[in-house]
C-alpha cells in the first residue's frame, strides 16, 4: 500500500502563527517523545514510521511549502509540489499520478490518502495495516477511517454507518458535512463517526474519477491544467459518490487540532514565549513569538497569541471566528478600488 500525505490547508484557523505559507502543520508546538517539541507533520511522519508505513510515503504540498515540508520531516520522504491549491481531490490525484508516472505504483495498487495536520494516538495508524484486507473482503471500492465523536462538533464531517457494531468495518449509509450542533447531536445518537479524512482505494478507482471529470490521467497534462482547475474536495468527488464504501472505527484519540481551543489542550505549557499569566487565568493559553513580553492578568478561558503577522486575544471557545474575520478583511481589501 502507498500512502499519500496531503500537506495543504489555508492557514487561517491558527492565525497569527499560521498563514498561507506556514500552515498549522508546521508549528513546532506539540510535546515530543523524550522532551522538546515537534510539529503536526513531524509527529504524523514519526508515527507512520513507527508503524512501518513510511517506506512508500509521498507528501503532496504547495510548491511554496516544499522547503518547509522537507525541513519538518527531516528530508526523509519524497515531496511533490502543487502549482496552486485546488482542494484535496486534486492534490490526491496529483500524488497518485506522480506514483504512476514514476513507476512506483500500478492502477491495481491500493493507495491511502491522509491529512498531515491531525493529532492521533499510535493505535490510529495501526488500522492502516488492515486496509488492503478489508477492501478485498468487503469488495468495497472505498474505505474510510472514522472515530467516535467526543462532542457535537460543527467543525467535522460525519460518517453514518449502516451498523453500529459491525466488528472490523461497517458499510457506509450516508455522510453529513459540518452540521449544526442540533444535527450533530442527532448524528451522535445514530452512532455516526467523525470523518478523519483518511481514505483507502485502488489507484485505478481514482483514475476513473479523473476520467468522469474529463481530467487527464497523465501527470504532465494534469499539472499543466492545474491553475485553471476548480477547487474540488475528495469527500464530494469520491466519498459521497461511492455506492460501495465501508468505514473502519477508531476508538482512540483523534483530532485535527483545527482551533486554538483544541490545540491548547495538547501544549506542554500554558505559557510559551516571553510573558506570563497572572492571577485568575485558569484555562488560558499564552503563546508569544515576539521579543517583547506579553502579560495577561486575571482573565480566564482565553488565548493570547502574538506573532509577526498580528496579535489575537479571544475566548478559547470563540477563537475560531478569526477565520471568518480574516476572510471578511480579505474580501474588503479586494473590493476597495
Amino acid at each position: 500500500m502507498h500512502t499519500i500525505l496531503l500537506c495543504g490547508g489555508s492557514g487561517q484557523r491558527l492565525w497569527p502563527l499560521s498563514g498561507s505559507i506556514r500552515s498549522k502543520m508546521f508549528l513546532p508546538l506539540l510535546p515530543a517523545p523524550g522532551g522538546g517539541t515537534e510539529s503536526m507533520i513531524g509527529r504524523v511522519c514519526r508515527q507512520l514510521g513507527q508503524a512501518g508505513l513510511d517506506e512508500s510515503l509521498l507528501l503532496v504540498a504547495h510548491q511554496e511549502q516544499i522547503a518547509l515540508t522537507r525541513r519538518y520531516t527531516g528530508g526523509k520522504y519524497p515531496v511533490t509540489g502543487e502549482p496552486c491549491k485546488r482542494g484535496t481531490f486534486t492534490a490526491a490525484a496529483l500524488g497518485a499520478l506522480h506514483l504512476l508516472a514514476a513507476g512506483k505504483a500500478q492502477p491495481e495498487d491500493i493507495i491511502c490518502i491522509a491529512p498531515a495536520d491531525m493529532f492521533a494516538d499510535d493505535d490510529f495508524f495501526g488500522h492502516f495495516h488492515q486496509f488492503e484486507a478489508i477492501l478485498a473482503t468487503s469488495q468495497a471500492e472505498l474505505l474510510l477511517l472514522g472515530t467516535r465523536p467526543a462532542y457535537p462538533s460543527e467543525q467535522y464531517g460525519y460518517i453514518v454507518p449502516a451498523q453500529a457494531d459491525a466488528g472490523a468495518y461497517a458499510p457506509v449509509l450516508t455522510f453529513a458535512e459540518k452540521p449544526d450542533t442540533a444535527t450533530a447531536l442527532e448524528l451522535m445518537r445514530e452512532q455516526a463517526l467523525w470523518n478523519c479524512g483518511v481514505f483507502a482505494l485502488r489507484l485505478g478507482f481514482l483514475l476513473e474519477h479523473l476520467e468522469r471529470l474529463g481530467l487527464p490521467s497523465e501527470l504532465a497534462a494534469l499539472t499543466a491544467q492545474y491553475p485553471d482547475l476548480p477547487v474540488r474536495s475528495f469527500d464530494n468527488e469520491v466519498a459521497e459518490r461511492s455506492t460501495r464504501a465501508v468505514v473502519v472505527r477508531h476508538e482512540g484519540e483523534w483530532s485535527d487540532l483545527g482551533s486554538w481551543d483544541t490545540l491548547a489542550d495538547r501544549l506542554p505549557s500554558q505559557v510559551i514565549g516571553e510573558g506570563g499569566l497572572w492571577g485568575e487565568c485558569g484555562n488560558s493559553q499564552l503563546i508569544n513569538e515576539l521579543e517583547v513580553p506579553l502579560h495577561v492578568i486575571g482573565v480566564p478561558g482565553i488565548v493570547a497569541i502574538a506573532g509577526p503577522d498580528g496579535i489575537l486575544i479571544a475566548s478559547r471557545k470563540e477563537a475560531n471566528l478569526i477565520k471568518e474575520i480574516l476572510a471578511e478583511n480579505k474580501q474588503r481589501r479586494q473590493d476597495c478600488p
